[in-house]
């Protein structure tokens, strides 16, 4: 038996996995892993235990909408942990994800499918002989241009980046309302969009507003947060930099609006190369940057000086 709990040890050890682990114990306990909620000022998130220290990379965290699933990039590999009876299970790392480049995976609103793209947008369903073989998902979500980022919504319409023709310059954000149990169309959002890259949109559980990452000039760093509020009449709000709590000089991309809206997550990277580069996942609280929800919405309306041009987008 002595053997046999070094021989555990030793695994966790070599996955690289640093954590709070005592055999016969669960990986981690309570919401979101059983971290402290942060402020208004971003944090690491469970430091030691998911963003470990050293040169690492550690990115794309993303929960399920039921906030039991756990989805992050570890170095160049995807690791999921869930949220039982007995508390989060240790990470298991996620096999099967093809393609040159693996980007952006995230977890169904189910939590019976992971989303990721590989240049296009691809699904893989989970089985009891575990994951299938992923399915690229096909036009209008995948085109023969490169769709990187994206999320899901509650009701399956897909937010997501696209280099495609018919935007307004390089990656735009573009969206698929989920319809009769597809994806009939995709619509440009031009009200987000600038020449410069937008991408990684980010949408709330019901839609009520977005976060993405951004290129265009007047950031704090090389890449910079902004968000965007969908107002009643379906229009969009023109962006806001989330500011200099939560951006850097550094690159921030790769967001997660939290389930129960309280909490963005998102990566801080040093560069783009997980080889080279070093990267952890964030999270700051989300209520300084929302409009209260007991409180008028006129602020955040198409009349007030920091919005600008909008534009529907059907639903």
């Amino acid at each position: 038996m002595k053997q046999t709990k070094k021989n555990i040890v030793w695994v966790v050890a070599f996955l690289g996995i640093g954590s709070i682990q005592v055999f016969g114990k669960p990986f981690a306990e309570g919401p979101y892993l059983g971290q402290t909620p942060p402020g208004a000022t971003a944090q690491v998130f469970a430091p030691g235990l998911i963003s470990r220290t050293g040169h690492t990379w550690e990115s794309n965290g993303t929960f399920s909408i039921d906030g039991k699933v756990f989805l992050y990039l570890s170095d160049t590999s995807h690791y999921l942990t869930e949220n039982t009876d007995q508390g989060w299970s240790m990470p298991t790392r996620v096999t099967g994800m093809t393609g040159s480049v693996v980007w952006s995976p995230t977890i169904s609103p189910d939590g019976n499918s992971i989303y990721y793209s590989n240049r296009n947008l691809m699904r893989m369903d989970r089985t009891p002989q575990g994951w299938t073989v992923p399915q690229n998902l096909g036009s209008p979500l995948s085109s023969s241009a490169n769709e990187w980022g994206f999320s899901v919504a509650a009701d399956n319409s897909f937010y997501f980046c696209s280099h495609r023709s018919g935007g307004r310059g390089g990656c735009d954000v573009w969206y698929a309302p989920f319809i009769d149990n597809t994806w009939p169309q995709a619509y440009n959002i031009t009200a987000l969009n600038t020449s410069s890259n937008e991408c990684d949109p980010e949408i709330a559980p019901d839609e009520s507003f977005m976060v993405f990452h951004s290129q265009r000039p007047g950031g704090l760093g090389r890449t910079d947060l902004y968000l965007s509020l969908r107002l009643p009449d379906d229009t969009w709000t023109s962006p806001r930099n989330l500011g200099p709590r939560v951006n850097s000089t550094q690159l921030e991309f790769a967001s997660c609006i939290s389930p129960d809206k309280k909490y963005l997550f998102f990566t801080r990277s040093s560069g783009w190369n997980p080889y080279t580069d070093t990267a952890d996942i964030y999270w700051v609280e989300l209520k300084d940057y929302l409009p209260d929800p007991n409180g008028p919405m006129k602020n955040y309306g198409r009349k007030t000086r920091d919005i600008g041009a909008v534009e529907k987008v059907p639903r």
